[in-house]
This record gives C-alpha cells, sequence and structure tokens, in this order.
C-alpha cells in the first residue's frame, strides 16, 4: 500500500455507532475525568470509534492540529461549542465533558445545528402560522431569534446569512399588514433582526452593509419605541465606527446609547463597555472605571429564564473583563494584560468561539509585544483554527496585528498558514 493511500482520510459514510456503556465506565474514562481532562475524554471516545485525528477533523470541521491542541489539554479543550459538537459526534455522556443541558430547549438546539437556509425560514413559518394567537406567534418569532443566535456559535457565518434574511422579510411582511401593539412587537422583533444580519455582515467583511442593517435596525427600533433594541444598535455602532479608527464616534455612540432612557441593566452595562473600550482606544486610562461600572452592572441583572432572545441574554461578567484585558494591550500594558488574559483562560469556554478566537489573538499580540514570539505564534494557530470554523473576518483582522513577526521562524507555520 502505497504511503498516499495509508494517509488519506476515510469519513464514514453514516453516522457512528453508539459505543459500549463499558467505554465510559473504564478507570482511563474515570482517571480524566477526574483530573478535569475533556480533551482526554475526546482522545479515548476518538480512539474507540478507530479514528484518526485528522479523521476526526475532518468529520466535525476542523483541523487535526486543533484536535491535537484540544486532546492534549490546550486551552481548546475549554470552548464549550467545541466539545459540545466532538460530544454529539462520537455519543460521549455529556457530563463526562463537563457539558449540561442548555436552557433553550434541546429540540431546538440539536436541530439547527444541521439547518440550512431554507429549513429555518420553514420553522420561522410555522411559528407563525401555526400560532394559537398574534402574540404567541411573535413569542416563537424571539424563540426563534434566539435559536438562531446560538446556532451562529456553531455554524459558519455564510451559512446562516440567507436565513436572517429570509425569515426578517416574512417578519417584515406580516408587520405592513398588522395593526396596534402586534405590528409594534413585530417592528421590534424585525429590528432584532436585522441587526444580526448586520452583524453577520460585519463578520465577513462586508462594511457597508453591515453600516447600512444596523441604521435599519436603529429606526425599526425607534419606531417599535423599544429603547434597548435602540441603545443597542447605537453600541453596534460604535463597534462598526472602530474599523474606520475614529475614536471619537466610537465613544460618542456608546454614550448616546447610555442617554437611552428605560434601557435595561444589561444593554446600560454593554454600553459602558462599549464607551470604556473607546476611551481604552484612545489611550486614556480613565476607561478602567466604566469597566468598573460595567461589571458592577452585570452584577446585579437578575437573570430570567426563558427561550425568548433578548438583548443580552448571554452578557456577563467575563465579557467585561475579556475586554478589559484587551483594552489593556490597547494601553501597550502588555504584561498586565497577559495575567489578566491568562486567570480568565478557563472559564473562555463560556463566550462564543468568534470571540474566543478574538481575545486568542489579541492575546497572541500581546505576547509578541512583550517578546515571547514562540507563545504568540502558538496561540495564533488557536485563533486561525477559530476564524476557519466560525469565518470570522474579525478574527482575520486581529491576527493581521502579528505581521511585524512574520518573517521569524517561530511564526513560519502561522505565516505559511495564513496564506
Amino acid at each position: 500500500m502505497s504511503d498516499l493511500a495509508r494517509n488519506a482520510v476515510v469519513v464514514p459514510d453514516g453516522p457512528l455507532p453508539a459505543l459500549p456503556p463499558s467505554t465510559w465506565e473504564s478507570g482511563e474514562v474515570r482517571d480524566a475525568v477526574a483530573a478535569e481532562s475533556p480533551g482526554a475524554v475526546v482522545a479515548i471516545a476518538r480512539k474507540a470509534h478507530g479514528l484518526r485525528q485528522d479523521e476526526l477533523g475532518t468529520l466535525a470541521g476542523f483541523s487535526q492540529s486543533a484536535i491535537s491542541r484540544l486532546e492534549s489539554g490546550s486551552n481548546i479543550a475549554y470552548d464549550l461549542r467545541v466539545l459540545r459538537t466532538l460530544q454529539r459526534l462520537l455519543g460521549i455522556p455529556a457530563h463526562l465533558l463537563g457539558l449540561t443541558d442548555r436552557t433553550v430547549p434541546m429540540r431546538s438546539g440539536d436541530v439547527v445545528v444541521g439547518l440550512e437556509g431554507k429549513a429555518l425560514m420553514a420553522l420561522c413559518a410555522s411559528a407563525v402560522f401555526n400560532a394559537d394567537s398574534d402574540d404567541d406567534a411573535v413569542s416563537q418569532l424571539l424563540v426563534l431569534r434566539r435559536i438562531v443566535n446560538d446556532a451562529h456559535n456553531w455554524r459558519a457565518t455564510g451559512a446562516l446569512m440567507p436565513a436572517v434574511r429570509g425569515m426578517y422579510d416574512v417578519i417584515d411582511t406580516l408587520r405592513r399588514n398588522a395593526r396596534g401593539d402586534v405590528r409594534r412587537r413585530l417592528l421590534g422583533t424585525g429590528a432584532m433582526y436585522a441587526e444580526f444580519y448586520g452583524w453577520l455582515y460585519e463578520e465577513v467583511g462586508d462594511m457597508r452593509s453591515a453600516g447600512a442593517w444596523t441604521s435599519r435596525a436603529l429606526e425599526q427600533g425607534q419606531a417599535a419605541d423599544d429603547r434597548d433594541v435602540v441603545a443597542y444598535c447605537y453600541v453596534r455602532m460604535s463597534q462598526l465606527a472602530e474599523v474606520d479608527g475614529d475614536d471619537d464616534r466610537v465613544i460618542g455612540l456608546a454614550r448616546a446609547a447610555q442617554r437611552e432612557t428605560g434601557v435595561s441593566a444589561i444593554v446600560r452595562a454593554m454600553a459602558v463597555r462599549q464607551e470604556a473600550r473607546g476611551l481604552a482606544r484612545a489611550g486614556l486610562d480613565a476607561c478602567m472605571t466604566r469597566f468598573d461600572l460595567a461589571q458592577s452592572l452585570v452584577q446585579d441583572v437578575e437573570r430570567v429564564r426563558t427561550d425568548e432572545y433578548s438583548i443580552g441574554y448571554c452578557f456577563t461578567e467575563l465579557h467585561v473583563e475579556m475586554q478589559r484585558a484587551a483594552s489593556m494591550v490597547a494601553l501597550a500594558d502588555h504584561r498586565r494584560a497577559i495575567d489578566a488574559y491568562t486567570a480568565l483562560m478557563p472559564r473562555w469556554g463560556s463566550v462564543c468561539q468568534w470571540e474566543q478566537g478574538v481575545h486568542t489573538a489579541t492575546l497572541a499580540y500581546a505576547h509578541a509585544a512583550s517578546g515571547d514570539v514562540d507563545r504568540a505564534a502558538e496561540l495564533g494557530l488557536v485563533a486561525l483554527d477559530l476564524a476557519r470554523v466560525t469565518g470570522s473576518q474579525l478574527i482575520f483582522s486581529e491576527l493581521a496585528r502579528l505581521v511585524p513577526w512574520a518573517t521569524t521562524p517561530a511564526m513560519a507555520e502561522l505565516t505559511e498558514r495564513l496564506r
């Protein structure tokens, strides 16, 4: 047999067979769980299925090097979404990887991972036309908005864009024919879809369309008198202003969001965090007091368990602290940023993949700027894997900051793969 044939990636024709229960009762698995090593559990399951790392990577949509790093215990092993994908694929009992059920019903979370645009639109139509009342229809549309938001953590952006646009169009048609409070609620719900569609455009690097859809969301939010939508759209516009390097607009738009009355504490926290981000970009140490305020606002939020989407439903103290660490990099306080990021790493798995990728790339830059190019290259490869899984141009843009070190031997693999 030739080396080429021997090393070819073999992908099973159908679903992987269930492993016998005795697999999960072995001493090897018990030791891995006791050591809090999800990567080791994945390795055991992979081998039990007779798969090589590259074969598992092909099935799961990850690179062989990502599987290797996960199994060896690198930070990617704390990515809950990567673990969830492998857990389902390999049939690993969720608790062995430290995973629990989602708050969104599993019927939604499970199904949406494999759905394409037409199927998601069918779900949207079903939610509307099978609802018992107009209020119930709007509620179901908000549940779907949360489902596609969660799906964004699993699927590349391009797979969701046609579906989200189609779902927005359905809602927009409904609101044009509605009256009274139902029309207002549909306006606000449509605004949430429009904002998300703008976000998806930003992720693929189309800033013009991102701005246009965010502006549309703002207008609909104003028409619906939904203050959370209006304030959050100002936050999103502030984030888009970062691309232009206009720090004054970044800060001004974040402050405009805070001037909105009747805004929820969680949206106000997001606005304050964005202001802090702008202050850091402008080189102002005052950003840290704003991060303190954002953190205190998040701590005081009372979370309501619901399947419906609401702005900031997954925003936590961790998001504030990760951005605080990134702001230390912006202030050129690289050693302090490295320490802050390192302390947060075990918790990174609770944020979405694109955000992990951006912060991993930022941490890579901090290490490079501090002289540790080897560590920067290692983190850069992790970020690159996340960029390819998500298709997020935001991660690639952050990795571009490593260009000054591109010709160093340590960066050779990352530089080659970025090409």
